[in-house]
């Protein structure tokens, strides 16, 4: 259950620190700190997966996995360390020099790491489906999703269509390729809707990852991950 929670609040926090443009942007650093934190805490809690990198056979699975689970982390630290650097609040004492601070390749680097974590963290969260699924199922809602299979298309087939609207409703693909993008059609949205627009993105490529091992799993005659 500590886990549960540690992973529910870590998505909270990746929510929130994408907010950037509702919040104060002091908040939107603390938050970042926080995220931080928790993930410094995670990987504490997860540090046997780095131990078994040399044991077991590396398969496409588990290569594909482990590619995944270290761009996360890179993706994640990539964002908090560029978000120091561009600090306007917290950290507006440390000296990095005015060319790194102000540097508009550092800002976007900030900002494209921080929609590859989305990107990714939808990704781990379709890699540990079947385990949190068992922890969710049960919630209002979401039983029916189990007893109804046809129900469960539709609801997926929404979840890609909203992913994809919001992938170019706020412009991934610019902001990936480290495009200036000042303003998006995503950001003009109200709070809950944007928010709800960032869970679809995850969503679908949670979606995509999860029916990616399953077809690699088949494939290879059920491969371990």
């Amino acid at each position: 259950m500590k886990r549960f929670l540690l992973d529910m609040g870590l998505l909270v926090l990746i929510l929130s620190v994408m907010g950037f443009h509702f919040f104060p942007q002091v908040l939107h650093e603390v938050i970042g700190l926080i995220l931080l934190a928790v993930v410094v805490w995670h990987l504490l809690l997860n540090r046997r997966w780095f131990a078994s990198f040399l044991r077991g056979k590396w398969g496409k699975l588990r290569m594909l996995q482990t590619l995944a689970g270290i761009l996360l982390v890179l993706s994640c630290l990539t964002a908090i360390l560029t978000g120091i650097i561009i600090s306007n609040h917290i950290f507006r004492e440390l000296w990095i020099g005015v060319a790194l601070h102000r540097s508009i390749f550092i800002h976007q680097l900030h900002i494209a790491s921080a929609y590859l974590m989305v990107i990714l963290g939808g990704m781990h969260i379709g890699r540990h489906w079947p385990e949190l699924w068992q922890r969710i199922k049960n919630l209002p809602l979401l039983g029916a999703l189990e007893a109804r299979p046809h129900i469960r298309f539709w609801a997926l087939v929404l979840i890609g269509w909203a992913g994809c609207a919001a992938s170019r409703l706020d412009h991934v693909g610019d902001r990936l390729a480290l495009k200036h993008i000042f303003a998006t059609p995503a950001m003009q949205l109200p709070v809950i809707g944007y928010f709800l627009l960032l869970l679809c993105l995850m969503g679908l490529y949670a979606t995509i990852f999860y029916y990616a091992q399953k077809k690699l799993q088949k494939t290879h005659g059920g491969e371990a991950e």
